[in-house]
């Protein structure tokens, strides 16, 4: 990991921790409360501080997408009307939060709670689609832009051996004009 000074590496673990203010977090950091707002952009624009940032938060977002998927497939198997198992406890406060009884149990999703179900996964996944289309036209595009290049030099390199390769006849060079 980028080696960052210790004020570097406080600004940058309280900028996560906060959310993202950036001001907040270079004064928390030790910064002065005057430059505090150029220092934190300063700092932003750092690339071993954007790396550090970049790393400590990678894993969270990874596995909060990770969840919001597991989300979405059990909101799909609850439409399918899957077999779910569920746990219920019941306990007694009086008797100082004493078991009285732990049951699990099965049921199938009713026809109102699997319209839900969809309803809540459309509303949900519909962005997602949408955010996941885009980067993989996004990603295609850039593909077909490199393909073209490609062409486009090999279309270049064909004509240029062309005009090397061309036979070159002595009547064809005025001695003269040179």
């Amino acid at each position: 990991m980028a080696n960052l000074t210790t004020r570097q590496k406080a600004f940058a673990d309280e900028y996560i921790i906060n959310g993202g203010n950036a001001t907040q977090a270079a004064i928390k950091a030790g910064y002065s409360k005057k430059t505090a707002e150029a220092t934190a952009s300063r700092l932003l624009r750092n690339v071993k501080v954007v790396e550090y940032i970049a790393n400590k938060v990678a894993p969270v977002i990874e596995k909060r997408n990770t969840d919001v998927q597991e989300q979405l497939n059990s909101l799909l198997d609850i439409y399918d009307g899957k077999t779910m198992i569920s746990r219920s406890k019941q306990i007694d406060h009086l008797e100082g939060d004493k078991i009285v009884k732990d049951m699990t149990y099965e049921y199938t999703p009713d026809l109102e709670n699997r319209l839900k179900a969809i309803d809540l996964f459309l509303k949900y996944a519909s962005p997602l689609l949408k955010a996941q289309l885009e980067k993989a036209q996004a990603e295609a595009a850039i593909l077909r832009d490199k393909a073209n290049k490609l062409s486009e030099d090999a279309q270049q390199n064909e004509l240029l051996d062309a005009l090397v390769n061309l036979p070159i006849e002595e009547s064809d060079i005025d001695v003269d004009s040179i």
